[in-house]
């Protein structure tokens, strides 16, 4: 995209500079030779400078990406651990505890 927009650019200048040169030139007919050569010069030093500018432009900016994803491997076997639950009669009245193994 750089090597388009250099180009497009250079074209403008290009076209800046031909269009100073025409309009320096069509001068009267009673105007003298150095109105023509001193706008010719104009034209050429401003066509010189814009090529310049267009050929030292500005380097791109750096692209810094973050790091990659991470995968963490899942454990091999559930994890359980030792928990008192409650113990209930048929009526629906805890009547106690007990040890359980829960494992998630």
């Amino acid at each position: 995209m750089s090597k388009l927009m250099t180009r497009m650019v250079g074209g403008v200048a290009v076209v800046a500079v031909g269009s100073m040169l025409v309009a320096g030139s069509s001068t009267s007919a009673s105007a003298d030779a150095g109105s023509a050569v001193a706008a010719g010069l104009f034209g050429g030093a401003a066509g010189v400078m814009l090529v310049a500018a267009v050929a030292r432009a500005a380097p791109p900016p750096v692209v810094v990406y973050g790091p990659g994803p991470v995968y963490v491997e899942a454990p091999l076997r559930p994890v359980c651990h030792m928990e008192r639950r409650p113990v209930f009669d048929e009526a629906g009245y805890p009547v106690g505890s007990r040890p359980m193994r829960v494992c998630y």
